[in-house]
């Protein structure tokens, strides 16, 4: 489960850069970020799905 939780802040973080990004209007970063944080988003559902079969 930890790995779950560090995902999740790893993609807020990446999520949050983009913002700065699009605020300094640098949008090639905005689009790496926001790619970014949807893969950690993804991989840390992915985590608690597998989770989620384990335990039944």
């Amino acid at each position: 489960m930890r790995h779950f939780y560090l995902r999740m802040v790893m993609g807020i973080i990446w999520l949050l850069a983009a913002a700065v990004s699009l605020i300094m209007l640098n949008i090639p970063n905005v689009i790496l970020y926001i790619a970014l944080g949807i893969v950690f988003f993804r991989s840390a559902y992915s985590i608690r799905d597998k989770e989620k079969d384990k335990r039944k």
